[in-house]
């Protein structure tokens, strides 16, 4: 499994500008719009690596800074509207969206590279859950069947 600085670097030798990171104030903001008292720090690295771009990685799929500031937001009206199937674990933050009807959670932002789970509208059971975030982001840079 790759670390997430090797993935960013991988990404880059296929298209050089397909990658693009954020400012540990930017990362701040994202911090501070999710009002959690930190991020696990694989998810910073990957801001700071990729949080702007990450190639084809997350193609389709609001992950990325400034949209990252709207994802509670946007999340808190998925679950809402999801509410007789699906409730997001209190501990859990949502970091990613895909069209609306994905829901891409982070179960323990206090531990260093929580493991993310795929929620799906109307779906009573996770579509997927990566033990990492870091083998979420490997699974996504090898295409598997199910990312998305």
């Amino acid at each position: 499994m790759h670390k997430v600085a090797e993935l960013a670097n991988l990404i880059r030798r296929e298209s050089p500008n397909g990658v693009l990171g954020i400012t540990q104030e930017q990362i701040s903001e994202i911090q501070d719009a999710w009002g959690v008292p930190r991020l696990p720090p694989a998810y910073v690295e990957f801001l700071a690596l990729m949080g702007a771009r990450a190639g084809r990685m997350l193609r389709g799929t609001d992950a990325f800074y400034p949209v990252l500031l709207r994802i509670k937001e946007w999340a808190n009206g998925f679950f809402d509207e999801n509410a007789d199937v699906i409730s997001l674990p209190e501990s859990a933050v949502v970091f990613a969206m895909h069209q609306g009807y994905l829901a891409y959670c982070m179960s323990d932002v206090s531990v260093p590279d929580p493991e993310v789970i795929l929620y799906s509208e109307a779906v009573s059971t996770p579509l997927r859950v990566w033990p990492t975030f870091t083998a979420f982001l490997n699974s996504h840079y090898l295409d598997e069947p199910g990312v998305k």
